[in-house]
């Protein structure tokens, strides 16, 4: 059987989850994507595209933002186009950053399996419509309106949908009104191997870890007040896929402003990721409303105890009480976990099981069970 691979993910999450599941399916596997994504192989068939809006000044960007529009959907519909001559037997189809549902879905005829890694929040979330400008609304109007109707109906076009955990499902049912199966993730087996979980390494800070974009949801402010109001003032470490300078500058000044150090590291390889997992004192994960966290299950798989937000399903990647705790998205709550696992015996406790919970999650299971989901589509 062979699968074609459509998406247009930038790094980060989401397409970790295609990255490992690629070399993983045990299938022929082809590659095709839109130029303003991220690759997850060296050969990946790639058609040109690229916003033009964000390059100009933003007096001129709503003619641009409509224009980017069409330009998109004539770049989606080129990679449709180009599926029949990839001999696919079944599409598996990841996000587009720009619609979250791949147009593709509308305009193919062969099976396809979408993994929907969360429904389009801005137009299901309300906290999220409120990030809309209001003094734009009206002008964009069209625009969200058109793209909402783009995802909702690709997402009903696709034969099936997968997800990430419990939660989305229920999102994805609540959004749409379609049933989505819950697949097992995995982490990188070099997370697997971590040796001799408890203490930070000797010599390291013991710093806080916080992982994820470089965007106000993600909760790294949390992490940098949580580490001010614990007894013990330990730097606080940002590690993120991809630099944003403006949200950088915003953290640095908050970070100023508690008297905590803070480092902030971006685009780092899975090796660096894997070190800092490990020196760590712990791992706060304090996203709002997160489709699942990749990265707490990779924090315990290194040995690393891990504080989540208790909403989205960052719960569903724990053992509360046991490899971590869940709470509430307050820095004071956050910091009193930190204040636990300063005794150095529950925090040996806490890491020892952290590792053992972290380290059954293996991508080649993960990916196993994609791959059952692919055939069972395919022989339709």
């Amino acid at each position: 059987m062979r699968v074609a691979l459509v998406h247009n993910l930038p790094p980060g999450g989401a397409r970790r989850v295609l990255a490992e599941h690629a070399g993983r399916l045990g299938r022929e596997t082809v590659e095709l994507c839109l130029g303003s994504a991220a690759p997850v192989g060296d050969g990946a068939l790639v058609f040109p595209y690229a916003p033009l809006a964000p390059r100009v000044a933003p007096a001129l960007r709503p003619a641009l933002r409509y224009a980017d529009l069409g330009r998109l959907l004539a770049a989606w519909r080129r990679l449709a186009a180009a599926l029949p001559a990839t001999r696919a037997d079944v599409v598996l189809a990841h996000p587009c950053q720009f619609l979250q549902a791949p147009p593709v879905l509308l305009w193919t005829g062969l099976p396809t399996v979408y993994f929907c890694h969360e429904p389009r929040r801005v137009d299901h979330e309300p906290a999220a419509r409120l990030t809309r400008n209001p003094r734009t609304r009206r002008l964009y109007f069209p625009l969200h309106r058109a793209e909402r109707a783009l995802d909702g109906r690709a997402t009903l076009a696709a034969g099936r949908l997968v997800t990430n955990s419990a939660y989305t499902a229920r999102q994805i049912r609540a959004a749409y009104g379609r049933e989505a199966a819950a697949l097992p993730l995995g982490v990188p087996d070099l997370f697997r191997r971590a040796p001799s979980p408890g203490a930070a390494s000797p010599g390291a800070p013991g710093h806080v870890l916080s992982v994820g974009a470089l965007i106000p949801t993600k909760g790294h402010d949390l992490a940098l007040e949580a580490a001010a109001l614990a007894r013990r003032r330990r730097p606080v470490l940002v590690v993120a896929p991809r630099p944003d300078a403006g949200e950088e500058r915003r953290l640095r000044a908050r970070a100023a402003q508690l008297g905590v150090a803070l480092e902030v590291r971006t685009a780092i390889s899975e090796e660096a990721l894997c070190a800092a997992f490990r020196a760590a004192f712990a791992t706060l994960y304090l996203a709002r409303d997160e489709p699942f966290g990749l990265a707490s299950l990779e924090a315990q798989a290194c040995g690393c105890p891990v504080v989540v937000a208790a909403e989205g399903g960052l719960p569903e990647t724990i053992v509360a009480g046991a490899t971590g705790w869940a709470v509430p998205r307050e820095a004071a709550a956050a910091a009193a976990c930190l204040d636990r696992l300063e005794d150095p015996a529950v925090r040996a406790a806490f890491a020892q099981r952290a590792a053992a919970h972290g380290s059954q999650a293996s991508w080649g299971a993960s990916a196993a069970a994609m791959a059952a989901v692919l055939d069972e589509v395919a022989a339709r």
